[in-house]
């Protein structure tokens, strides 16, 4: 097989793909916007958790025609593999944590942010967001770090795999950028870290929890901007956030600043760090 053709072969299988999640999505999602549009209107917390299990059921089904009947593998290889899942969602919630409470320790040192007395925190609520964000997370995932990044890495090496899908990470987020630089940057970088975690496990639970851990304190524990969005807060504001844009991010939420932008580039070096540590060889790794 030549080198255009395993190119076509790859661009084929994500063409493929694409379609499978378009065709899934337009299933389960269009009724949103046909006979269910009125209740959706009338209860946009629900309406937002159907959206994003729809989401997940589409990219799931479209990942497992790919895997069962175009790459002919089992759909648990994509990176659900029972191996380690208890410690890499522990890993992954913590790194998670820590990602977000470094960049708000940081802005609280400069007295950029001010505690607020949020007008109440409903527990409910707070269970369906959170619901709602795991799905919304695991299409994600599925999306960029699963069978994309995957195929990718058969013709380009995980290296170019890696920069890509997370360059298409930054691209599903354009629409939130509003000509702004920086935002960008950090969606892309951040896109680095979930490429690179899964990368160092060889699954998706990794990615998975750092993603789902930054959304939903970010959201809707802490009610802050999310990619520009304030769609995932409930009511309440634990923080005001006010000073220099370019560090806190402005309109689009720390995630557009150069807080941020430290604090997600150390993640993204840290995992290359244990990435490059493990492709050691185990006897040079014993003699040191």
């Amino acid at each position: 097989m030549t080198d255009t053709t395993r190119w076509l072969t790859v661009l084929a299988r994500l063409g493929l793909f694409v379609l499978a999640f378009a065709a899934a999505s337009a299933l389960v999602i269009s009724p949103l916007a046909t006979f269910l549009s009125d209740w959706a209107d009338a209860n946009p917390i629900l309406a937002r958790l159907y959206a994003d299990i729809a989401g997940a059921i589409a990219i799931i089904t479209a990942t497992w025609v790919m895997t069962r009947f175009v790459d002919k593998r089992p759909f648990l290889t994509i990176g659900f593999a029972a191996k380690s899942v208890v410690r890499d969602l522990s890993v992954g919630l913590g790194l998670g944590a820590a990602w977000l409470g470094m960049s708000l320790a940081v802005m609280m040192a400069a007295g950029w942010v001010t505690l607020q007395s949020p007008p109440g925190f409903a527990a409910m609520s707070v269970a369906i967001a959170a619901v709602s964000v795991l799905f919304n997370v695991v299409t994600q995932q599925l999306m960029i770090c699963g069978y994309i990044l995957q195929t990718l890495r058969t013709k380009a090496g995980l290296p170019t795999a890696i920069l890509l899908s997370a360059l298409l990470f930054s691209a599903l987020h354009a629409a939130a950028f509003q000509g702004a630089w920086l935002p960008p940057v950090n969606v892309f970088t951040a896109g680095l870290v979930f490429c690179l975690a899964y990368a160092v496990t060889g699954n998706l639970w990794l990615p998975i929890a750092i993603h789902f851990a930054w959304n939903l304190l970010l959201g809707p524990i802490l009610g802050l901007t999310v990619s520009g969005t304030g769609a995932l807060g409930l009511g309440w504001k634990a923080f005001e956030i006010a000073g220099p844009e370019f560090f806190t991010g402005g309109a689009f939420g720390i995630e557009g600043g150069g807080i941020v932008t430290v604090t997600t580039a150390g993640l993204a070096m840290v995992l290359l760090l244990i990435g490059l540590r493990q492709k050691v060889p185990e006897t040079e790794r014993d003699a040191n």
